[in-house]
């Protein structure tokens, strides 16, 4: 588990937003296909993502930088440090297709799940995120 842990690592050490367009107090929905497959949730520094197959919530710190000439943003989250099962989500790369940021397209990144009732085909192992779509709406 500790070598999981150091592998999600990476970025500034910071958490949250980069202060330029925040995530907090919003979801972000991720598809892949029509099927919805996590939910994120922002608060402050920290999100809580929720696995909607199983209802699995995993805690995370996120890290979250938006580039305004590319209508992109860059998101990173990290495990929780009181957290029994994980989900990390690495260099995060997403295209925006609207102004408002409300929809867009996964470029690239990476999800691993560790956690004690997981598959074994997907414990630990680092899967691609690239051509999911996801949608941001506040609560």
């Amino acid at each position: 588990m500790i070598g999981f842990l150091t592998g999600c690592g990476g970025g500034s050490g910071k958490s949250g937003d980069d202060g330029n367009v925040s995530l907090s107090g919003q979801q972000m929905s991720l598809f892949e296909g029509g099927n919805m497959l996590f939910r994120l949730q922002f608060r402050g520094q920290n999100v809580d993502v929720t696995k909607m197959e199983t209802r699995t919530v995993y805690d995370g710190v996120y890290t979250y930088r938006f580039n305004g000439s590319a209508n992109s943003g860059f998101l990173h989250i990290t495990p929780a440090s009181n957290s029994r099962s994980a989900c990390c989500m690495t260099d995060v790369n997403i295209s925006f297709d609207d102004s408002e940021r409300s929809t867009g397209v996964i470029e690239s990144g990476t999800i691993t799940e560790t956690g004690l009732d997981l598959d074994p085909s997907i414990d630990g192992v680092a899967r691609p995120m690239a051509g999911w779509t996801c949608r941001v709406h506040r609560d």
